[in-house]
C-alpha cells in the first residue's frame, strides 16, 4: 500500500515538470538526496525514479522557453573537465570493469553514477536563474536530508540512544559515517532559512529541526562527523554576526551531548585523542597509505574507480614496502585519497580547484553584498555556505564520499546565487520584484514557471558589479 501511494505521488508530480523544467530539477534532488524510495519495497522500490525524472526534465527543458545555454563559468568548466578526466581514467583503469564482488558497482557503473550526478548538477545550475529558485533549491536540500535526521533523533530519544544512527538503507548515505557527513552539511543552510524566515511558527519549527539534526549527527557515533561538526561550528561562529547568540547555541549543543550522550559515545569519541590504540583509526591511516602507493605507481592516470576494492590488483603494488597486503576490498576512507588513488594527482588537483573556487564563490557573495541591505540574503548565504563547505571538507577527510550528490548540489547552488546577484546588480531595476517576492523568507515551493534569466553579460558567465 505504501509503495502504491508513493508511486502515485511520483507519477502525479511529473506533469509539473512540463510546466517548468526547474520543477524537474527540484524533483530530481528530492529523490536523489531524500532517497524516499527506500521506504517502499519490491517493485516500487526498484524503479529507476531518478533516471525517469532526469529524462523528463531534459525533455521539458528542450521544449520550454527557458534559456538552453549552460553558463560557462569557471566552476562549470572545471566540472566539465573533471567529467572528461574521470572518463579517461576509467578507460585506463587497472581494475576489472565488472562489479566488485560483494561490493556492487564496478568501474563503468560507478562512472555512470558520477557522470549522472555531475550532469544533473549542471542542468540544475542552468535552470536556477532567480533568487526565488535559489531559495527553493535550498529548501529542497535542507528538507530532503533533514527529515531523516529528525526521524533518526526521535527514534534514538525514544530508545534512549541505545544504538548508532544510520541513514536510509541501501543508499550512499546508509552508513553512519556517511550519514553524519550528509547531516552536517545542511546545518548552516538550516540556519540560513531560520534567519530568513519571519513567520514565528516557521522559525520555531526550523529551530527544533536544527537541534534534532545536530543531535542526529551525535547519535551516528561518527568521529569524522564530530570533527566536521566542530570545524563547521568554528566557521559558523566566526561568520555569524550575532556571535553571542551563535556561541550560546553551540554551548547548548555541547551541554546536551555532555548530559544525555551514553557512556559508549564518550568512549568512542575519546579515541580521537588516542587514535594510535584504536584499530579503526589506524586502519584508516593504512588505507590512506595504500591509496598513496597506488597514486605513486599510477601517477598520470590513477587506478580507476574503486581501485582499492580489488586486492588482487593492489597487493602487487605493495611489495617491497612496509604495508601489509589488503585482505579484503576496502574503501579509501577519505575524499582526498579516494580521488587521488582513482584519478591520479591531476584528478585530485581538479577536485581541489573546484573546492577552492566554491569557497571563492561564497567569499564573493559576502564581499559584494556587504553593507547592502537588499542583498542581506546573499551575504548570509555566503557566510553559511563557507561553513557548509568546511563541514564537508573536514568530515569528508574520513569517509569515501568524493562524489556525494549533496556536495555537488550545494557548490552549484552557491554558483547560481553568485550569477543571480551579479545579474541583479548590473540591472538593479529588474531585481526589485525578485527581492520583494523572497523577503519574507518563507518556503515558496509553489509549482510553476519563474521568469527566465536574462542572458548574462560578459565572460565567463558573470557580470561585474557596479557597487
Amino acid at each position: 500500500m505504501r509503495g502504491l501511494l508513493f508511486f502515485t505521488l511520483f507519477v502525479s508530480s511529473l506533469p509539473f515538470v512540463f510546466k517548468s523544467p526547474f520543477n524537474g530539477a527540484l524533483l530530481w534532488y528530492v529523490f536523489s538526496l531524500g532517497n524516499f524510495h527506500t521506504l517502499t519495497w519490491g517493485f516500487f522500490s526498484d524503479l529507476h525514479y531518478a533516471y525517469i525524472i532526469a529524462f523528463v526534465t531534459c525533455l521539458s527543458w528542450l521544449i520550454s522557453k527557458e534559456p538552453k545555454k549552460l553558463p560557462l563559468t569557471p566552476l562549470a568548466v572545471l566540472t566539465l573537465v573533471f567529467a572528461v578526466w574521470i572518463t579517461i581514467t576509467s578507460l585506463a583503469a587497472v581494475t576489472d570493469a565488472g562489479a566488485v564482488p560483494n561490493f556492487g558497482d564496478g568501474v563503468w557503473s560507478m562512472w555512470g553514477r558520477v557522470e549522472k550526478v555531475l550532469f544533473m548538477c549542471l542542468v540544475g545550475y542552468a535552470l536556477t536563474t532567480s533568487r526565488e529558485r535559489v531559495d527553493q533549491l535550498i529548501w529542497v536540500v535542507v528538507l530532503s536530508i533533514g527529515v531523516w535526521g529528525v526521524k533518526g533523533t526521535m527514534w534514538e530519544l525514544f530508545h534512549a540512544g541505545s544504538s548508532r544512527l544510520y541513514g536510509p538503507n541501501g543508499t550512499d548515505i546508509g552508513d553512519n559515517n556517511d550519514f553524519g557527513l550528509a547531516l552536517i552539511i545542511i546545518v548552516p543552510l538550516l540556519f540560513y532559512q531560520w534567519q530568513r524566515a519571519t513567520n514565528r511558527h516557521l522559525r520555531l519549527g526550523l529551530m527544533v529541526m536544527g537541534f534534532l539534526v545536530v543531535s542526529a549527527v551525535l547519535f551516528t557515533y561518527s568521529r569524522g562527523a564530530l570533527v566536521g561538526l566542530c570545524a563547521m561550528g568554528a566557521v559558523f561562529w566566526l561568520r555569524a554576526r550575532a556571535k553571542l547568540a551563535a556561541g550560546l547555541s553551540i554551548i547548548c549543543v555541547g551541554l546536551f551531548a555532555y548530559g544525555f550522550a551514553p557512556a559508549e559515545w564518550f568512549e568512542r569519541m575519546e579515541t580521537i585523542d588516542t587514535y594510535q590504540q584504536d584499530a579503526s583509526a589506524m586502519s584508516r591511516i593504512y588505507f590512506w597509505k595504500v591509496s598513496l602507493r597506488v597514486a605513486e605507481q599510477y601517477p598520470f592516470l590513477g587506478g580507476g574507480f574503486k581501485v582499492t576494492y580489488w586486492p588482487m590488483m593492489v597487493n602487487p603494488l605493495l611489495r617491497g614496502t612496509s604495508l601489509p597486503p589488503l585482505d579484503a576490498p576496502k574503501a579509501p576512507h577519505s575524499i582526498y585519497f579516494e580521488v587521488l588513488s582513482e584519478h591520479s594527482w591531476l584528478g585530485l588537483a581538479l577536485y581541489l580547484m573546484i573546492a577552492a573556487y566554491s569557497w571563492r564563490n561564497c567569499a564573493w557573495l559576502i564581499r559584494q553584498s556587504r553593507d547592502r541591505p537588499d542583498y542581506a540574503w546573499a551575504n548570509l548565504l555566503g557566510r553559511m555556505g563557507q561553513a557548509s563547505l568546511v563541514a564537508y571538507w573536514t568530515g569528508g577527510a574520513f569517509v569515501a564520499q568524493a562524489y556525494l550528490d549533496e556536495y555537488w548540489c550545494v557548490i552549484f547552488l552557491f554558483e547560481a546565487a553568485r550569477r543571480v546577484v551579479a545579474r541583479e546588480m548590473a540591472n538593479p531595476a529588474g531585481a526589485v520584484t525578485t527581492a520583494a517576492s523572497t523577503r519574507l523568507g518563507v518556503p515558496q515551493l509553489g509549482i510553476g514557471p519563474a521568469a527566465p534569466a536574462k542572458a548574462d553579460l560578459g565572460a565567463p558567465g558573470y557580470v561585474k558589479s557596479h557597487s
